[in-house]
C-alpha cells in the first residue's frame, strides 16, 4: 500500500509552481507516495493530467482562513497521511495541534518560502518604533512551534542564520525553473529589448523600470522595455506611464501562459530583476533570473543579489537599484554592447544547464524525503 503525502497550503493557490508543478510533482514522479495536494482555489482549472489528488479550498479572507485550517484538520483526522508537507508559517500552529492531538502523528515538513521575521522587521506598512517588538515575540513562538517539525525545508540558503539550533534535518531546495529548452535560436526582436518577468510592485523595481525607460530615452529612441506579470498596483503602474509620456518605451503587458512568456524572453535581449534593497531580499536569488538565463539572455540585477553567482557564471551584471544613473549605465552597455550582451547569455544558457534548473534541486528534495524512510510510518 503506498504511503500518504498531503502537501498542504491555506495561503497559496493550487496551481503555485514551486508548491505544485514542482515538487508535488517531483515527489509523486519519483518516490512510492500517493501523494493529496491540498491549496487554495484560483481561476486556473484543476482537470490536468496529473496522478496528484487535487483538493481546493476556498478563498478567504485573512482573518477567516481559519475555517481553512478546520477542513485541513477534518481532512488529516480523516485519511491520516504519512507524511504532512506544509508550506505557510500559519500552518506552524496546526503542525502543533497534530503532534498534540493524534496518538500516532505523521512526520511533518515544514517548507519555509519566506523570512518572516525579516518581513517583519521591514515592512513598512508597520511603525517602526513597533517592528522590532513584534518581530521578536513571533521569533520565540516560531521557534517553538517549529519543534513540532521533523524536517524542514528552506528556499533561500541564507534562511539558516536565523535558524542555527534547529535539531530536526534541513536541506536548502532553491525554486529554479523545471524548463525544457527546445532550442536557444529564436530569431531577436527587431528592437532592442529589456524585459521583466514576475510579480509587479514597487519594492520589485516597477516604478524603477518606469524610471529607467524615462531617462534611457533621453539618450537612446531604440529600445523597449516588456513587463510581464500581474500585482495589485499594475493600473497604477499604467496610469503612469500614460501620465509621464513613455509609453512608446515601455509596456505592462499582463500575465501570460508560460510557454508564451518563455518566447517573449528568448526574442528579447537583456533581462530585468531590480528589486529595491529590502531585508527579505538579501541573499535571495530570483527565479526569474534563472529563467533569463534558460532563455540565454543575459540581465541586470540588484547589486545585492546572486554576486558570487556572477563570479562563478558571468552572466549578467549588477546594478545599485537606488541609483537611477547607474541602472541607465548598465543598459545603455548592453545596448552598445551586443556582441557582449550574446557571451553573457550563452554563458547563462550554460549556468542552467549545468547547475541552476529544477533537477539539481529535485534531487535535493528526493534525498531529503528518502532520508525519513527508516522512520516507522
Amino acid at each position: 500500500m503506498l504511503k500518504k503525502v498531503f502537501n498542504i497550503s491555506s495561503v497559496h493557490p493550487w496551481s503555485d509552481t514551486r508548491i505544485f508543478f514542482r515538487e508535488a510533482t517531483s515527489i509523486a514522479e519519483n518516490l512510492d507516495y500517493q501523494v493529496t495536494h491540498i491549496a487554495v482555489q484560483n481561476q486556473v482549472s484543476t482537470n490536468i493530467d496529473t496522478p496528484i489528488s487535487i483538493h481546493v479550498l476556498p478563498k478567504l479572507p485573512r482573518l477567516e482562513r481559519y475555517k481553512n485550517w478546520q477542513r485541513i484538520w477534518q481532512k488529516i483526522r480523516s485519511e491520516k497521511p504519512d507524511v504532512i508537507h506544509l508550506h505557510d508559517p500559519e500552518l506552524l500552529l496546526l503542525a502543533w495541534f497534530i503532534k498534540k492531538r493524534m496518538p500516532v502523528a505523521p512526520i511533518i515538513i515544514y517548507d519555509m518560502h519566506e523570512n518572516v521575521p525579516q518581513i517583519i522587521a521591514s515592512k513598512q506598512a508597520i511603525p517602526s518604533i513597533f517592528r522590532k517588538v513584534m518581530k521578536r515575540p513571533y521569533q520565540i513562538m516560531e521557534k517553538k512551534l517549529m519543534q513540532s517539525c521533523d524536517g524542514v525545508i528552506f528556499a533561500e540558503e541564507h534562511y539558516h542564520e536565523n535558524y542555527p539550533n534547529l535539531t530536526c534535518p534541513t536541506v536548502d531546495v532553491y525554486n529554479y525553473p523545471a524548463i525544457r529548452v527546445e532550442s536557444q535560436a529564436l530569431p531577436k526582436s527587431d528592437v532592442f529589448t529589456f524585459v521583466y518577468i514576475g510579480s509587479i510592485s514597487e519594492l520589485r523595481g516597477a516604478r524603477l523600470m518606469i524610471d529607467l525607460a524615462e531617462k534611457l530615452a533621453t539618450k537612446r529612441d531604440d529600445f523597449r522595455i516588456r513587463v510581464i506579470g500581474t500585482g495589485k498596483e499594475v493600473e497604477i503602474f499604467k496610469a503612469e506611464v500614460e501620465l509621464r509620456g513613455v509609453s512608446k518605451w515601455i509596456s505592462f503587458e499582463g500575465p501570460k501562459k508560460f510557454d508564451e512568456a518563455f518566447q517573449i524572453l528568448q526574442t528579447s535581449h537583456v533581462g530585468l530583476s531590480l528589486l529595491l534593497d529590502n531585508a527579505n531580499f538579501r541573499g535571495c536569488k530570483p527565479t526569474k533570473c534563472m529563467e533569463y538565463m534558460a532563455a540565454g539572455i543575459p540581465f541586470i540585477v540588484s547589486d545585492f543579489l546572486m554576486q558570487e553567482d556572477l563570479k562563478r557564471y558571468p552572466c549578467g551584471i549588477s546594478a545599485k537599484t537606488s541609483n537611477l544613473d547607474a541602472v541607465v549605465n548598465q543598459a545603455l552597455f548592453f545596448i552598445e554592447n551586443r556582441q557582449a550582451a550574446k557571451d553573457m547569455g550563452e554563458c547563462g544558457f550554460r549556468a542552467f544547464q549545468e547547475a541552476y534548473n529544477w533537477e539539481t534541486e529535485e534531487a535535493k528534495l528526493i534525498s531529503f524525503y528518502t532520508n525519513f524512510e527508516d522512520v516507522t510510518l
